[in-house]
């Protein structure tokens, strides 16, 4: 059952008919209802339709023109079922005629968060909305760095899993203070490969740490992006091999001003995700140890714009990334002025010492390599993504340019990542180049 998918197959199929025959139905009526209350409902549908459109894009910047415009189709649909169904519920003599307009209601309300789901793909199944995957309780397994001490790193060439090595990964909440930026952060999580959890254990294993989305947390990628499942088959097909990947909280504990992954006036973001994080995954889990080649970012929408702006930044940490439609620099939806003036004072200068593409026009990064992720059909972030890639290869970066299928949504999201997990996998060490 928690297998059924939400984004595929008949079941959504049949929720989108169910909510236009509802929607029919509180539209059909006698002739006043036909004549006088479903223009009212419908003009009025369309206002405040528009007015959710002002608030979420002009105003309350809930999100912006990479929306997929059908989305307010759907929302004014929604709208006029509540309006037609209050309409009923007043007028309707009998309880039964009040209920069943009510559930006419309920399922048009359905259909539409169904088709914004298939927009977003953000519960790919029944499981992902009823029972998302969580952290475990136990504790976060620790290793000491001198665990690792004279041992060379594990990879595919020299790695033996022994016999009862775990099938499947583990992931635990981690606490990972801004021991040196001062940051505040929410807990983040942290997924750990069978052949880390083997007895004996593989040493000294490479790490991904990965960003999420704004709106959005850690917990993101385990469900949109189905991460565990992804990691899990990345290491069975390697002997239990697969990176320590950390997902920090890139929000800065839900600060009303998401800190953009650069050192601020807001916060000193980019030090806790380039210097702290690092610290505290060598310290506490013994990965990591060999150098920056063991080290990757990645990330998606503004996590991606972050794993560019980390990579540029701090070369040294995070010599290799991958940016899966992030923006072409930090941004916020009331512009670079608004940004400048909010987060630095002003100081122009300032914001671009830290941002990529000033810093990409004037450097070289023969070491770096990434790789970039645009939707086929995103508008917005296509182009940011192109521009991103023509100005990296012009720094001397190896860098690729992908476009797979979709739009600013997880079908994307989670192919940028698993698509690009061997790729990962030679740069980290794992696998042979």
């Amino acid at each position: 059952m928690n297998n059924v998918p939400l984004i595929s197959g008949a079941l959504p199929v049949l929720v989108l008919i169910l909510g236009g025959l509802s929607l029919l139905w509180l539209a059909w009526g006698g002739r006043r209802h036909l004549l006088v209350v479903l223009p009212v409902a419908a003009a009025a549908a369309v206002v405040l339709t528009f007015l959710l459109y002002v608030l979420a894009e002009g105003v309350l910047y809930w999100w912006d023109a990479s929306l997929p415009r059908s989305l307010y189709i759907y929302a004014a649909a929604g709208i006029l079922a509540v309006l037609l169904a209050a309409v009923r519920i007043r007028a309707a003599p009998a309880a039964g005629t009040r209920a069943l307009a009510v559930t006419a209601a309920v399922l048009s309300l359905v259909a539409v968060a169904s088709a914004a789901n298939s927009a977003y793909a953000q519960y790919p199944t029944l499981g992902s909305l009823l029972d998302p995957p969580r952290p475990e309780s136990a504790p976060l397994p620790e290793r000491a760095p001198e665990t690792a001490a004279g041992h060379p790193a594990a990879t595919e060439a020299n790695w033996v899993p022994p016999a009862d090595m775990p099938a499947t990964g583990r992931l635990f909440p981690a606490d990972i203070p801004g021991t040196l930026s001062g940051y505040a952060a929410d807990p983040g999580l942290v997924y750990l490969p069978p052949a880390y959890l083997a007895d004996p254990p593989a040493l000294n294993l490479p790490v991904l740490v990965l960003i999420h989305g704004r709106p959005g947390g850690p917990a993101d990628w385990l469900i949109g992006g189905e991460l565990l499942q992804v990691l899990d088959e990345f290491a069975a097909a390697h002997s239990g091999l697969a990176p320590v990947v950390v997902i920090p909280d890139a929000s800065n504990a839900g600060n009303a001003n998401w800190p953009l992954c650069l050192d601020s006036d807001i916060s000193a973001s980019a030090t806790y995700l380039a210097v702290d994080v690092p610290a505290w995954v060598r310290q506490h889990l013994a990965s990591g140890l060999a150098g920056a080649r063991q080290w990757a970012v990645a990330g998606y929408s503004y996590g991606g714009t972050c794993a560019l702006t980390l990579a540029v930044n701090f070369p040294q940490a995070y010599p290799s990334f991958v940016d899966v439609a992030g923006e072409a620099e930090p941004a916020l939806p009331q512009g670079r002025d608004a940004l400048i003036e909010r987060y630095f004072g002003g100081d122009a200068s300032a914001f671009a010492r830290q941002n990529p593409l000033d810093i990409l026009a004037a450097g070289s990064f023969s070491d770096s390599a990434g790789v970039i992720v645009v939707g086929a059909d995103d508008p917005v972030y296509a182009p940011q993504g192109r521009k991103v890639f023509d100005a990296a290869r012009s720094a001397g970066m190896d860098v690729s340019l992908q476009t797979v299928p979709g739009g600013h949504s997880w079908q994307v999201w989670k192919a940028g990542l698993a698509e690009n997990l061997d790729w990962l996998g030679r740069r980290l060490g794992i696998l042979a180049p």
